[in-house]
């Protein structure tokens, strides 16, 4: 009975002393606080260029074997493009906005860490991060019109993607310039600064470039097959632990108690958007097609991701999971739509992102007490059109000027798709 209430003691007292260190947690310093942070955003800056290079490796999967060569060409020069163009103007043209305005300064951005606690990490891993995110909108449309667009057309565009575009986009939102003054528009990790203007650029290149030779001679579009899907599928899941990284480095600290448990919250509601969206692919596509997907189940995912991208911290689980569900419907049911409008989006991209984007930015409301929907629709609204008209005048320019399309992508002899549809 002596050592029952020995051990009984001993338990509690080791409680009690556990409970109080607890509650003595001291907080970091600004040095630990800075030194933190700086790995975390640079890590996330890191992940969103492996999105690029993800975006690549997918559609190597999705492309026929004698256009994979571009594929990978196109990638490379869209980072290093993008780096040089969101240096010489994007940056300054994102951050040095009025309250309220339209339009940053030309400018090219210099370093400057004269007062580093006051942003809390090295102004250098906060270009980094932004450049990166502006590389992910380029690869986006580099997806949409693959295996038929010159290369130095589309390293033009990305100069104008990266160092225009999407700058001033991410300057409406994140710089305080319009969208963000006087809509109150929210968006936490780019389901409208990133993939809507990624997508709508996307859209408006597949309908000015045209699609694939073949691609539309029979009613419906004909199928292109691949012979990489296995690559398709490790492709997207490297999109998807990537945005993950991508979307907790947006926490604004992770040296607190607080930013620790938020980018618990952001991963657990991202996971849960992520795997609802492809059991809805999955399911829908057996219903109707009597089979499941690869190429829509991976998009799904992606999807999913994108749509809760727009604000992962204020849904509950069950709010994640049913918005996850229906970006798993919109990517399975909105290509044939696309379709019948004779649009070829080679990597499905225009409903994994723009489509699913702008239901992400809507539904914001339904969770978010400081969000309403007329200002969320009226930001979705705005950047979508911005970005298409822009993307587009920029495809009819290079159409007309320096061509963009490759002379000659026929299909060989022996290509299977030379048979028909499978």
């Amino acid at each position: 009975m002596r050592i029952k209430l020995s051990v009984l003691t001993f338990v509690a007292v080791l409680l009690a002393t556990t409970g109080a260190t607890a509650q003595e947690i001291v907080a970091a310093s600004n040095t630990a606080r800075f030194v933190l942070d700086t790995a975390f955003l640079l890590a996330g800056a890191l992940a969103a260029l492996m999105v690029v290079f993800a975006f690549g490796l997918r559609d190597v999967g999705l492309a026929r074997p004698q256009h994979t060569f571009s594929v990978c060409l196109r990638m490379m020069g869209m980072v290093c493009v993008s780096t040089i163009a969101f240096w010489i103007s994007g940056y300054n043209l994102m951050y040095m906005i009025e309250a309220g305005g339209l339009l940053g300064e030309f400018q090219t951005w210099r370093p400057n860490d004269e007062d580093p606690l006051s942003l809390g990490y090295p102004s250098g891993v906060h270009w980094v991060f932004q450049m990166a995110l502006a590389s992910i909108g380029a690869a986006i449309v580099s997806s949409a019109i693959s295996e038929r667009v010159k290369l130095w057309s589309f390293l033009i565009f990305t100069a104008a993607f990266a160092g225009l575009i999407y700058p001033i986009v991410a300057g409406w939102v994140w710089g305080g310039g319009y969208l963000d003054y006087v809509w109150n528009f929210y968006d936490f990790a780019g389901a409208g600064v990133v993939h809507i203007t990624g997508g709508a650029a996307a859209l408006m290149a597949a309908s000015v470039v045209g699609p694939r030779s073949g691609r539309h001679l029979q009613a419906g579009g004909r199928h292109i097959p691949s012979e990489a899907l296995p690559l398709t599928a490790f492709g997207s899941g490297l999109i998807w632990l990537s945005l993950l990284v991508v979307m907790a480095a947006k926490v604004d600290t992770v040296a607190t108690i607080e930013g620790a448990i938020s980018i618990a919250k952001i991963v657990t509601t991202a996971l849960l958007a992520a795997s609802s969206a492809v059991l809805a692919a999955l399911f829908l596509t057996q219903v109707v097609y009597k089979r499941v997907g690869l190429v829509s189940a991976s998009c799904a995912a992606v999807g999913g991701l994108v749509a809760i991208s727009a604000d992962p911290l204020h849904p509950s689980l069950w709010q994640a999971t049913m918005i996850g569900a229906v970006s798993g419907v919109i990517v399975t049911v909105a290509p044939p739509f696309l379709n019948r409008f004779k649009i070829d989006d080679a990597g499905l991209v225009v409903p994994t992102h723009l489509f699913c984007g702008g239901w992400g930015i809507v539904v914001v409301a339904w969770a978010n007490p400081d969000a309403s929907f007329v200002g969320q629709i009226v930001g979705a609204a705005t950047i979508g059109a911005f970005a298409a008209t822009l993307s587009m005048l920029f495809w009819i320019a290079l159409k007309y000027t320096l061509g963009a399309r490759l002379r000659s992508e026929a299909l060989p002899e022996n290509d299977p798709a030379n048979a028909g549809a499978r």
